[in-house]
């Protein structure tokens, strides 16, 4: 028989567990959600391409300074993409000025409402589909954070939805918005269904 003290503990450890789950903002349609988004993607051909933004002259471009990705009218907006084997998914990349590749990344903001959740598209160095092993003294990036999906917007043709890879089962997805954010560009709340202008880029070989 366990002793009822026990019992208790158990209980309180579980309604702890329970508790951080929900403070890390698991959606209960998560699962549905992102498989939603993962039929809807499109497989991209490998190459270069410019993400303009819809209703605007102005695309995802390279800050090589801050190593920043951010919407601007001019500079360097050709990346090139590269389809993760076997998968739809694909990563995002370009050179700065040193000749050091970046990707199109996922920033993890740890102190925002509900324990955490994915704020922004920033740069960081590449390490899906790469040979770089170098760390740098930092710990290897979670191979989804680098990864995106292509989504064919329902409401407007020629438009796609860029989804990050990151928590896409587990959370309420996050797409890449035109909005400006420290350290790079603002992630969003998004579903396939969800009709948001300031979501969609136009896709063009470059």
């Amino acid at each position: 028989m366990i002793p009822r003290r026990l019992v208790s503990s158990l209980f309180v450890v579980l309604f702890v567990c329970l508790a951080l789950v929900h403070a890390q903002g698991v959606s209960k349609t998560g699962k549905k959600d992102g498989r939603a988004f993962y039929k809807a993607a499109k497989n991209l051909s490998k190459g270069n391409y410019r993400f303009q933004a819809h209703g605007k002259n102005q695309y995802l471009t390279f800050l090589s300074e801050d190593n920043i990705v951010e919407l601007q009218s001019s500079g360097q907006d050709t990346w090139q993409v590269k389809q993760h084997k076997k998968s739809k998914y694909f990563t995002v990349r370009g050179d700065n000025d040193a000749k050091l590749e970046k990707c199109i990344s996922t920033r993890w903001e740890p102190y925002g409402k509900g324990g955490g959740f994915p704020d922004a598209a920033v740069l960081w160095q590449c390490e899906v589909d790469t040979d770089t092993k170098n760390y740098g003294g930092y710990e290897p990036i979670f191979p989804p954070k680098q990864m995106w999906l292509a989504v064919p917007d329902k409401y407007t043709k020629g438009y796609y939805k860029i989804v990050s890879a990151s928590h896409l089962y587990d959370m309420i997805p996050r797409c890449i918005a035109h909005n400006k954010i420290k350290g790079g560009t603002k992630l969003v709340e998004c579903k396939v269904n969800t009709r948001n202008e300031s979501l969609l880029w136009k896709l063009t070989k470059a």
